[in-house]
């Protein structure tokens, strides 16, 4: 089902972007095992991506993201492309009191690199703003390294045990044309977490309809998913790129080849048995 929508608004001005993410962040819960502080600020990385990814023009592009910070979360990692395929991970899963500020640190930085399929990735980056969260961060991002103005909120609601109910996005992007007078008028902070609660209250349409007067015709609906691309054929064909002579002593050293994707969280693990196939070698 489709769980962001894009449209322009403000007399064609601004393009609001707004995401029930939902869903999403319910797998990166599942697949971390991820405490509740945790959970919120993974969540709201992968619900800010989503925004990000949805820019993409070219089905090749994808676009990662890189958190780094002095805070308790460690790093944080998070990738997306042009089909709204998002993953990521915090190296810290285990932390539970909800403290944003504390989660991602004093002083750190984003780093973003974003490939548009053309081979040519441009690398951006920031320190991190004077009040650190998610929004600031990514709102820092875009004015200090695409001098591009974007205001954003996020949202994740947990429940006691730590199971998400709700989780979701709004992003308003002033195009280069916009007037001085819709710019400085564009709902910011408090006003953008009010749209959020709109999507979880009325859904992508319903908030869009009733707070912007969004029309069918210039709506965009598109689904946003929790979606790693490892897989053992995969990495099977990265292991037969190294070589057999390495495979085979990793093997003979630890008694096995265990290799970990981090963003879904799954161990894959090859035998000698397992190395006669990929190089086509009886015993």
């Amino acid at each position: 089902m489709e769980n962001l929508l894009k449209t322009l608004v403000y007399d064609g001005q601004v393009s609001l972007t707004v995401a029930d993410t939902t869903e999403l962040v319910k797998e990166a819960v599942k697949l971390h095992g991820l405490k509740k502080g945790s959970a919120t600020v993974l969540g709201k990385v992968l619900s800010a991506a989503a925004f990000t990814s949805a820019a993409l023009k070219e089905e090749r592009g994808e676009v990662s993201f890189t958190i780094k910070g002095n805070g308790t979360g460690g790093s944080v990692n998070v990738s997306g492309n042009q089909a709204l395929h998002i993953r990521g991970y915090l190296e810290n899963p285990e932390i539970d009191e909800l403290d944003e500020a504390e989660i991602l640190g004093e002083y750190g930085s984003l780093t973003v690199i974003r490939d548009d399929g053309y081979s040519r990735p441009f690398v951006g980056s920031c320190a991190y703003p004077f009040a650190v969260s998610v929004d600031a961060l990514f709102e820092e991002y875009y004015r200090v390294s695409e001098q591009l103005p974007t205001f954003l909120a996020t949202k994740v609601e947990l429940d006691e045990d730590g199971d998400v109910l709700f989780a979701g996005l709004a992003a308003l992007q002033p195009l280069p044309f916009t007037d001085e007078a819709t710019l400085n008028g564009l709902p910011k902070g408090k006003e953008l977490e009010r749209i959020v609660e709109a999507v979880k209250n009325k859904g992508i349409k319903g908030a869009a309809k009733e707070l912007f007067s969004a029309k069918d015709d210039g709506i965009t609906l598109r689904r946003a998913s929790y979606t790693c691309h490892c897989s053992r054929l995969y990495l099977t064909q990265v292991l037969a790129a190294v070589g057999e002579e390495q495979m085979r002593q990793i093997i003979r050293e630890d008694g096995e080849l265990r290799v970990h994707c981090h963003y879904c969280n799954t161990d894959y693990v090859f035998l000698d048995e397992d190395a006669d196939k990929i190089f086509a070698r009886k015993k």
